[in-house]
């Protein structure tokens, strides 16, 4: 199922009806944890961070109740509603939110940025992981964090760039497992990701 998402996780839309399966698999599994640990760490109340494809505030959420001015980047309408339930339902306000794709923003618009966090969604930009973290440095923020899974050539971050150099670096394998409560939806995760209905075989499978 993984390979499946790498080729589609690039096209806005997918993630209009992918949504659901996003927060079905935040709940099950401890993805974020040592990320969420880091950035935590890293910042300091007031400073101005931006998070690059903030999803459902994973991480956005906890740097705002640290204090932190938030704003969270996120081009996908259903995933800008988990974010907008998530924040009512943790009493957190005050995160800002920019549904322009990060390759749309200027860069002056967050040349402020303490912290620009990317985890795991510079690849979904059209112009490319590269192109996209280039536009990052171009921004000027004290910091950059990003995190990224290592499942394409492309993807490749500079150890020194544009006046920057990498201070931390770790690879870490994490479980990252889907739960279901049920067989039928299973199969309805399985449709959403192939783009058809299963046949008999795959669906004993």
């Amino acid at each position: 199922m993984e390979k499946a998402i790498q080729h589609q996780a690039a096209n806005l839309s997918f993630w209009e009806t992918y949504a659901r399966w996003y927060e079905q698999w935040l709940a099950h599994n401890r993805y974020h944890e040592k990320i969420l640990k880091l950035v935590t760490s890293l910042a300091r109340p007031a400073w101005h961070v931006l998070d690059i494809g903030a999803g459902s505030g994973v991480l956005s959420l906890p740097l705002r109740k640290k204090g932190c001015h938030v704003t969270a980047v996120e081009p996908s309408g259903a995933m800008r509603d988990l974010l907008w339930k998530n924040m009512d339902a943790c009493g957190v306000v005050g995160i800002q939110t920019d549904g322009r794709p990060w390759e749309e923003i200027p860069t002056e618009a967050y040349n402020t940025s303490d912290i620009i966090l990317a985890c795991s969604s510079l690849h979904c930009c059209r112009v490319g992981f590269l192109s996209a973290l280039e536009k990052v440095f171009l921004a000027r923020p004290q910091w950059v964090v990003v995190v990224t899974e290592f499942f394409s050539p492309d993807i490749r971050i500079p150890v020194a760039r544009n006046g920057y150099s990498m201070q931390y670096a770790r690879i870490e394998k994490v479980k990252s497992s889907y739960a279901y409560h049920d067989a039928q939806e299973a199969l309805a995760h399985w449709s959403v990701l192939q783009g058809r209905v299963p046949s008999e075989k795959e669906k004993k499978e």
